[in-house]
């Protein structure tokens, strides 16, 4: 068949189109021209595709523009096929055995079901014949194919055969080939054994288990009697293997290897990062070390190319939260903050901002440490201490750079605070970020950090305070009553109680039985208006600036928290971890 008819998008095939005999339209021409998105829409994810090389049908999905049944729709019906959705209709295990896993990832089909004589088979590209020969070849049955999304094609496979048995078979293999001298052996050996296909595969076992679990980060904890692996999975720590003590020097260079950091020092913390893609969806992996007791610790952060770019409505802002962030980072001057603990979103946060200011009319330019995305169209600086590279001096720089946006990777010390001030004081629109509880606490932050509260009074535009909470499982999502204790701890009245409907996950394979999946944003936006300013001025109390606030329309954490309980989108148990316990309210 000829290359030139097959259907591309920027020069790659879309995941489930197959190779249809008249089909030369792209992808998002056909969506635009059936009015499932529109020409915005198409070019936000087309910006997103050319950063991160991704499916444009996928990152679409991602984006909330269309759904992947209207898609895959429209894709079947060219090809002659059914599409089925695997976010609905679940394999039946015991047709799934009739393949073993490497057939089913070499010819990137599932087993759906078995009705006599017949496999039906969700595939990824329906008119690959030598797939279908090879399927039919294995089970003796004649093969129906089915059209399905690859990426949920990847989820069904991942979710039957499990990544982490994977680890656990190379686990096995690597002690049935450890000679019992391992455990004395030298720093060359360990070397030696990272590049060794059973610690290849180990690595690569965890590094699929966490993506398949969706998680944030993978910690790498050295113990007396072991190397322990944990996930950060919806901002809890999952364990999800031990890696035998006489492995684990092997495992820590293998690590070492990927993210390009010195595999000969283990007594200075390092940083380093990776690039890993898994079908088409690539992520950044960045590495940090730590030399502890029993070994060094490493931290592996997983950070998500498509989620960068992802639109403010994507992220849990209310609509009128949403329209009072837009209003401050669209402002020509001032400091805008977003605050709240490690691992709330808030770099995520200040991306999609950049994303709404991004324009050719702009001079955007960052100061991060480390740049976790490059993103088209910014001018973005990495810090390097060590050759006086600092956020301050940085700052310092930025101001004869003709900048419009300034955005500060994050607000450490007295220096670079006073410089942030006065960059907005100057005619610059400054974006950073804060390690504060709440968002009036911001205020006493930075007077703590030696900034004047005249001027804190003068350059604050807002402040934004985040926490993540983590998203009930819509696939197992059923109504409960919650305890009357974790009511009263949440600060629900049982009157209150009684006109809201409560939902939880009962467990499922989709969330791995945890009831949860995802997460979403709880957020409170403060707009420093005159009042607010009078107070700052006056050394007003916290209490105080916050009954100000929520005069102004303020929605507190609390409140954002309570919206989302009563919306069915997490639960009382959540809140009081998340906003109760970490907020400090």
């Amino acid at each position: 068949m000829d290359p030139a008819l097959q259907p591309v998008e920027n020069g790659k095939p879309e995941p489930g189109q197959g190779r249809p005999a008249q089909f030369t339209r792209r992808l998002g021409d056909r969506l635009l021209a059936a009015g499932l998105i529109t020409m915005e829409q198409l070019q936000q994810a087309l910006e997103v595709q050319q950063r991160t090389r991704g499916f444009l049908g996928q990152i679409l999905v991602d984006l909330g523009f269309v759904s992947a049944a209207a898609i895959g729709n429209m894709l079947a019906g060219d090809l002659g096929v059914t599409y089925v959705d695997l976010l609905q209709m679940q394999p039946d295990p015991e047709a799934v055995k009739l393949l073993p896993e490497n057939i089913v990832r070499s010819t990137q089909a599932i087993p759906l079901r078995v009705r006599g004589d017949v496999i039906e088979v969700a595939m990824a590209d329906p008119l690959n014949i030598d797939a279908i020969d090879t399927i039919h070849l294995h089970t003796g049955l004649r093969v129906i194919p089915y059209l399905c999304m690859v990426w949920e094609l990847q989820r069904a496979i991942n979710e039957h055969f499990d990544a982490q048995a994977r680890t656990i078979a190379a686990l096995q293999e690597i002690e049935a080939d450890t000679p019992q001298e391992a455990p004395g052996r030298g720093a060359r050996a360990d070397i030696a054994a990272a590049s060794e296909a059973p610690i290849v595969r180990l690595v690569d076992s965890l590094l699929e288990s966490a993506l398949a679990l969706r998680a944030s980060d993978i910690h790498f904890e050295p113990q007396e009697k072991g190397l322990r692996v944990r996930f950060r999975v919806d901002g809890a720590l999952l364990e999800h293997a031990v890696i035998p003590r006489t492995q684990m020097a092997a495992v820590t260079a293998r690590i070492k290897v990927l993210c390009v950091m010195d595999i000969t020092e283990s007594r200075r913390p390092q940083d380093g990062r990776m690039s890993y893609s898994d079908h088409g969806r690539v992520y950044d992996l960045r590495a940090s070390s730590v030399p502890t007791v029993y070994g060094e610790k490493i931290v592996l952060r997983i950070l998500d190319k498509a989620a960068v770019l992802m639109p403010l409505s994507k992220l849990g802002f209310l609509p009128e939260q949403q329209s009072r962030f837009e209003a401050l980072v669209r402002q020509p001057h001032g400091m805008v903050l977003v605050v709240g603990p490690t691992g709330s979103g808030k770099s995520t946060t200040l991306y999609s901002a950049m994303n709404l200011l991004n324009d050719s009319r702009r001079n955007i330019m960052t100061l991060e440490d480390p740049v976790e995305y490059y993103i088209p169209g910014l001018n973005q600086v990495q810090i390097n201490a060590r050759i006086g590279l600092t956020f301050a001096s940085g700052l310092r720089t930025f101001v004869r750079q003709d900048p419009d946006v300034i955005l500060v990777g994050e607000i450490r010390d007295t220096e670079t605070a006073q410089m942030a001030v006065q960059a907005s004081l100057t005619g610059h629109l400054v974006l950073s970020t804060l390690h504060t509880n709440s968002a009036v606490g911001t205020i006493s932050r930075l007077a703590n950090l030696g900034v004047d509260r005249f001027l804190i009074a003068q350059a604050l535009s807002g402040v934004v305070s985040q926490r993540l909470a983590a998203r009930v499982c819509t696939h197992c999502a059923e109504t409960y009553r919650p305890d009357p204790e974790t009511l009263r701890a949440v600060g629900i009245q049982l009157a209150e109680a009684a006109t809201i409907t409560f939902r939880r996950g009962r467990g499922c394979h989709t969330c791995h039985q945890r009831g949860y999946l995802g997460r979403v944003g709880l957020y409170e936006v403060l707009v420093v208006d005159e009042d607010i300013r009078r107070l700052i001025l006056r050394q007003a109390p916290e209490a105080e600036l916050q009954a100000a606030a929520e005069a102004n329309r303020m929605l507190s954490l609390r409140e954002a928290a309570l919206h989302a309980v009563r919306a069915g989108l997490t639960t009382p148990e959540e809140m009081g971890r998340v906003v109760l316990t970490v907020g400090g309210e």
